[in-house]
């Protein structure tokens, strides 16, 4: 695996492009009684069966034979865990610090699983670089907490763990396949998963014009697009860099809730938003400079 690549660090980019859309669709369709959960598992179903559809129009249908079973079910794991915890963590403890927990902790245990099992260690960039994306992180959600519990916390750090877990234990499964195939089967595996816990929802929402049209857009840019640049990203970079730039997420997610919903924007959270620009740059512009210096 490659330790940097230009081009990795953009399909990682993208990826977080395409997830920052997902708590704005979710706003769109949470009053006519969509779940946290109900979205999380339809995400997943559909996003699976939209690339299986791309693998079939490729002739590549994705085959289980040969596949390293135990990275497999760890990154099934993660999705499907993230999914769960994720949703219930931003319930208990409230979006700005359910988010703020989980992403947080995301690069902290990509990091560390890559050390111990990736034999991976980040670079001197990566450690300034994901500290200055925290504290924007930190700012970006200042002043947004209310009342919470530090129990509250449980959740979003499982989810932070889990998405760690996605991104250390999926990048071995590339090796010999192409990234569609790969984030089909984890997406199809982990919809399936949460299958059980769908059977229990009002899914009476989903058959509205609004909710067909959501349902397609968390399905097929949010699930399928996304993961699939990520997954794309993660064969030419390291976990723990992936994870970093993954904090884009919320910058992206912030600019359209004050272009698209109107939401007030502080000094504070602008300050935040820089911050993690920066880092982003940092992490993505230093090592090509260096690179090219090289050369």
């Amino acid at each position: 695996m490659q330790t940097f690549s230009l081009q990795g660090c953009l399909l990682v980019l993208a990826g977080a492009l395409c997830f920052s859309t997902t708590g704005f669709t979710q706003a769109l369709i949470a009053c006519d009684g969509a779940t946290p959960y109900a979205i999380g598992a339809l995400r997943m179903l559909i996003g699976g069966a939209g690339l299986l559809a791309l693998c079939a129009f490729r002739g590549n249908l994705p085959s289980l034979h040969g596949w390293p079973l135990k990275n497999l079910a760890l990154a099934v794991l993660g999705v499907a865990g993230y999914q769960i915890c994720f949703f219930h963590g931003t319930l208990q403890a409230g979006v700005a610090i359910g988010t703020l927990a989980a992403m947080g902790f995301t690069p902290i245990v990509a990091a560390i699983l890559g050390i111990i099992f990736l034999k991976s260690s980040p670079s001197r960039e990566w450690y300034f670089s994901t500290a200055l994306a925290l504290a924007g992180l930190a700012l970006l959600n200042w002043g947004k907490a209310d009342d919470f519990s530090l129990g509250a916390l449980l959740f979003p750090l499982a989810s932070g763990a889990a998405y760690g877990i996605y991104l250390t234990f999926s990048g071995p499964l590339l090796h010999g396949r192409s990234s569609d195939v790969v984030m089909t089967a984890v997406l199809l595996l982990s919809g399936l998963a949460m299958l059980p816990g769908l059977m229990t929802e009002d899914l009476s929402w989903v058959l509205s014009p609004k909710g067909v049209i959501a349902c397609l857009h968390l399905g097929l840019v949010t699930t399928a697009l996304g993961y699939l640049c990520t997954l794309a990203g993660l064969s030419r970079t390291t976990p723990a860099i992936a994870a970093t730039l993954s904090l884009a997420e919320p910058v992206c997610a912030a600019m359209l809730g004050i272009l698209c919903l109107g939401e007030p924007v502080t000094g504070t959270s602008f300050s935040g938003i820089i911050l993690i620009l920066s880092s982003t740059l940092l992490l993505v512009v230093l090592p090509a400079l260096k690179r090219s210096a090289g050369n």
